[in-house]
């Protein structure tokens, strides 16, 4: 391979390495460690390693940009900062080569380029940035390149004099990369060009770094503004003065025996054996040349030249700086049209090679006009660790669509929010957002927003809690229904932005008091072969819209059945709260016909750690006896996981395929109940049927007492029921009395003789006193068929007998007539 060049199969090797690096972590990776374990399996050249105009190692960047084969080929998805395995049901991974998987992107890659051709022509003058549109003349600014010292950029951040606006973050380069920029600067390559902003002007600006507090400048100084190279201008200064980086310190040092950096995140008063062959970072710097030969004295012989060598090379070192200034400054210009010019130049330069997000943009952009979003953000987000999960993009959408009527398009937030209007009304739009944020945990009963299947979902909701912050009851459910029919139909997927003015047109007739329609379609044909073929993936929203639906359950304990903690039950594929109901391990070694679908999200259900671990690779009828001992109520504790009868569930046959079977209709029934297709008496119905005919003999008794009361006062015992049902009645409370003598007081009184009848006996008070009725039940002849259906029914029930389908249907036929006349009148 040339030594100069990356090669198409090295790129190729890149996304191999890759691949195997997130097969072997559970299908899921974290964007940001590549870097750190990529080059612990390929040996990289020195011009891989050596950085680019960013300031990015070369190969790292060129891993990046060829990496998008892999997500046009359908391998991996790429989000929030995770890179995830799609597991295409027609491409066995475990066959690649690096040629072949080099054949196989290029060709996907090559097809979406074909079907991709001619939009670039369709494109018309509204797709223009907000920087296209207005640019302050640049004729009056003179480009002046120099080069600047290691020393002078460092002591420039030190006073001051060299100072991060504020819309730029931060540092957030990871050590590893640290690591890399200064190995670059020891062998002598460029890391890319500065462009600082040069004026006599006083700016807000960062004055704390990774924790260090830096001095005001003088005043009457020239400060000089970083408009490109901040990144690596904050990580170098870290890594010199010791700043904090990603929450830690660390220290960075030159192995002599090595001949590279090396960093380790700093301990307090623990001493090392090799500190004869290390040299820390900050000695290259804050020493002069005479103070460091007498540093370096101590070392052996063997390492003096690479010492010297090693100072002259970073103290030598010339970066290059780009300084953009007025040739005559207009003191008398207001901040306002100062910023305008930063802000203009800032994101011409950084909209060169890397497209810059909206959020950046709007943040440049809110700082020109003299409001400090990206202050506000961090306020935000700093009230919980949660948030993380929400993307600041989401945010913005959701002031655009309360200020933007109801629209949130990229230009829509750019150019059509007026910036004092965002100023004024930020902390109502918050409150909206959080009250959004508790509508998901308190209604949806979502634990972590980790598996909200798309944070999309808060922008609507935002928008209804700014207008009513106290919904009722009733828009409260409809909210509800509108939440899981908009998951379940993966509605946000795409054409997200009209799809969130729609939803906001729908809330507006909800918050008049109308009735909203939320008609997405669902293919419920194929519901239950698609939940068994998806497979847990976090980076899936139907998978994430499934887990949404075991929180909303509220799941518990196996084991003694108390409550599952889920705050943390997402952080890595095999984490302690997620469990494979049919083991994995049980699966393999019993080589089950139905095993490739061990991850398919209808065999995962939440557990707490310690009973994860006691399941191991055990049969589930085996642990589930265990679990009994302990815990009787495991029935219950089951249908909490939407798991019924383990017997009818394949469960207690080791069934895998009869599990998968009856665990994904009961998915589906749920949801079904949830988008309003099914009513939780049909529900009930399927998976507890004798609980709605529990109800309803109590409603039926509460309808005679109150309507017996109401004809004939207390006496209507002996008014109104037949003799032949009270002699009934009086048998079964005379052989009550004869075992349980002190209880005779009890059922002296009409109401507590009723609970002695069965169904047929309400029948005939009913038809005894027809005139009483006859208003709720209609027709006679109706309601002695469904009071003969629902007697056989409940018989069949209460006696564990089996039913035929017509009779089962009957049955259930008779349930929901009574419910529907009983709700009627209670109306």
């Amino acid at each position: 391979m040339d030594e100069n060049t990356i090669t198409k199969e090295r790129r190729a090797e890149y996304n191999y390495v890759a691949l195997q690096l997130i097969r072997e972590n559970g299908g899921r990776y974290r964007s940001r460690d590549f870097p750190r374990d990529i080059p612990k399996r390929i040996k990289l050249t020195p011009y891989e390693q050596s950085l680019n105009n960013t300031g990015r190692p070369r190969w790292e960047t060129s891993f990046r940009f060829h990496s998008i084969g892999l997500v046009k080929a359908g391998l991996v998805t790429k989000e929030k900062g995770f890179w995830t395995i799609t597991n295409k049901p027609d491409v066995d991974l475990d066959k690649f080569t690096v040629e072949s998987l080099m054949s196989y992107c290029d060709d996907a890659y090559r097809r979406w380029a074909e079907e991709r051709e001619g939009e670039i022509e369709d494109t018309d003058a509204d797709t223009l940035t907000p920087e296209d549109a207005y640019e302050p003349p640049t004729s009056s600014l003179k480009i002046n390149p120099q080069k600047v010292s290691f020393d002078e950029l460092l002591r420039g951040v030190d006073k001051s004099t060299i100072q991060i606006p504020p819309f730029q973050r931060e540092f957030v380069w990871s050590p590893g990369m640290i690591r890399y920029l200064l190995d670059s600067i020891y062998r002598g390559y460029p890391i890319g060009s500065f462009i600082f902003w040069r004026t006599s002007r006083r700016l807000p600006h960062h004055r704390i770094i990774g924790g260090i507090e830096l001095s005001e400048s003088s005043p009457g100084t020239l400060i000089d503004y970083v408009l490109d190279g901040q990144q690596r201008i904050t990580s170098l200064y870290a890594a010199v003065r010791g700043a904090k980086i990603e929450g830690e310190k660390y220290a960075f040092f030159f192995n002599l025996k090595k001949g590279g950096f090396q960093y380790e995140k700093v301990k307090e008063d623990v001493a090392t054996d090799e500190q004869q062959t290390r040299i820390p970072l900050e000695r290259l710097f804050g020493e002069s040349r005479v103070d460091y030969f007498k540093y370096i004295a101590q070392f052996p012989e063997e390492y003096q030249d690479l010492l010297n060598d090693l100072y002259d090379r970073f103290r030598t070192y010339a970066f290059s700086v780009i300084y953009v200034q007025e040739d005559e400054e207009n003191n008398d210009e207001d901040q306002a049209e100062s910023v305008k010019k930063i802000i203009s130049i800032f994101s011409r330069i950084n909209e060169t090679g890397r497209k810059l997000s909206v959020v950046a943009k709007m943040v440049a952009r809110c700082w020109g006009e003299g409001f400090d979003i990206r202050e506000k953000f961090d306020e935000f987000y700093a009230k919980s660790d949660e948030l993380e999960d929400v993307r600041e993009e989401t945010v913005l959408q959701a002031a655009s669509v309360i200020l933007n009527q109801r629209r949130c398009r990229t230009a829509d937030i750019l150019t059509g929010t007026d910036i004092p209007t965002l100023d004024r009304e930020w902390d109502k739009i918050i409150d909206a957002f959080t009250a959004s944020l508790h509508f998901l945990q308190n209604k949806i009963k979502i634990k972590t927003l980790a598996y909200v299947p798309f944070d999309t979902v808060l922008v609507s909701l935002t928008y209804f809690h700014y207008k009513n912050h106290n919904p009722t009851n009733a828009q409260s459910e409809q909210l509800k229904t509108w939440f899981w029919k908009a998951c379940i139909s993966n509605r946000y997927s795409s054409a997200v932005e009209s799809k969130i003015e729609e939803d906001c047109e729908e809330f507006d007739k909800l918050l008049a008091g109308e009735k909203a329609e939320f008609s997405y379609p669902i293919d419920w044909e194929t519901f239950k072969s698609r939940l068994i073929a998806q497979d847990y993936n976090l980076r899936n929203a139907f998978c994430k819209t499934v887990l949404s639906l075991y929180s909303y359950m509220d799941p518990k304990s196996f084991k003694d059945g108390r409550e599952i903690d889920l705050k943390n039950a997402f952080s890595g594929y095999y984490k302690h709260h997620l469990h494979h109901f049919f083991p994995r391990a049980y699966l393999e070694k019993t080589f089950d016909p139905n095993r490739e679908r061990r991850d398919s999200v209808v065999n995962i259900a939440f557990a707490l750690a310690v009973v994860n671990n006691e399941m191991s690779d055990t049969a589930p009828s085996d642990y589930l006896r265990e679990f009994e001992k302990d815990n009787p109520d495991i029935g219950s504790i089951l249908k909490s996981h939407l798991i019924d009868d383990p017997k009818d569930f394949g469960i207690m046959a080791n069934s895998f395929g009869g599990f998968l079977d009856k665990r994904s209709e009961r998915i589906e029934n749920e949801f079904r109940v949830l988008v309003g297709l099914k009513t939780k008496t049909e529900q009930q119905l399927d998976t507890e049927p004798s609980g709605p005919v529990d109800v309803l003999e109590i409603k039926m008794r509460e309808l005679l007492r109150e309507k017996l009361t109401a004809a004939y006062g207390g006496e209507y015992w002996l008014k109104a029921v037949p003799a032949d049902v009270r002699m009934t009645a009086e048998k079964k409370i005379e052989d009550q009395v004869r075992r349980h003598s002190y209880e005779a007081e009890k059922y002296e009184s009409a109401d507590a003789k009723l609970s002695f009848l069965d169904m047929m006996d309400y029948a005939k008070i009913v038809f005894a006193n027809w005139s009483l009725f006859a208003g709720i039940f209609k027709s006679k002849g109706e309601l002695q068929k469904y009071f003969l259906d629902l007697k056989n029914y409940r018989n069949a029930l209460k006696h564990n007998r089996d039913m035929n389908a017509v009779e089962k249907r009957n049955g259930e036929a008779a349930v929901l007539w009574f419910e529907s006349m009983l709700s009627y009148h209670g109306k």
